[in-house]
């Protein structure tokens, strides 16, 4: 039932039972399919649909969402695997509540044992690097998304190709992470 669905679907979309996508140039689905990050194998991945009107400030505010999401989970699945390869900092997290870095488990067992103070402290920087690098700005300001300004000392590249791949690979590497971390609290 499911397959017959879909190939009316695909007879509406592409004027064929069989899908044959290289007759359907004008949908606003193939707007963003060379894109960086189109990769093999699925090509330019959109699942539920939300790049399919075509508007090109949502998708640079959702592709730059996306780097800063990567970006994050690579330092957090970094950050969860090296204390339990290197050990923990000595000494107190909070020595007034008498806590050592040691007490502190890691993964979502961790949100019970930080103090109130902690994590107003994670949250206010938090706030501090958005507001800092400025809240949408690398899109806001026609950047390329991600293009917070700063440029790392042994990745920066002026060749177009060499730029090309390194950020492929980020975004590949950052996908791959948001997966890994969320594996990861949950195992």
């Amino acid at each position: 039932m499911m397959a017959i669905i879909g190939m009316f679907f695909q007879d509406g979309l592409t004027g064929s039972a069989w899908g044959d996508w290289a007759l359907y140039t004008a949908s606003p689905m193939r707007a963003f399919e060379n894109e960086l990050g189109a990769q093999a194998p699925l090509g330019f991945f959109d699942p539920l649909g939300f790049s399919s009107d075509g508007d090109a400030y949502s998708f640079l505010r959702r592709r730059s969402v996306e780097i800063k999401h990567g970006r994050i989970c690579m330092l957090a699945t970094m950050g969860y695997i090296t204390p339990e390869l290197t050990g923990k900092f000595p000494g107190f997290l909070s020595p007034g509540s008498g806590l050592k870095f040691a007490d502190v488990p890691n993964g979502l067992a961790a949100i019970g044992k930080v103090p109130a103070a902690g994590w107003f402290q994670i949250f206010s920087w938090m706030a501090f690097c958005e507001v800092g690098a400025g809240y949408d700005a690398d899109v806001n300001e026609k950047k390329d998304p991600g293009n917070m300004g700063w440029r790392p000392p042994l990745l920066a590249t002026d060749n177009p190709e060499i730029k090309k791949r390194r950020l492929a690979s980020e975004l590949a590497n950052g996908r791959l992470a948001m997966m890994a971390i969320i594996g990861m609290f949950f195992q």
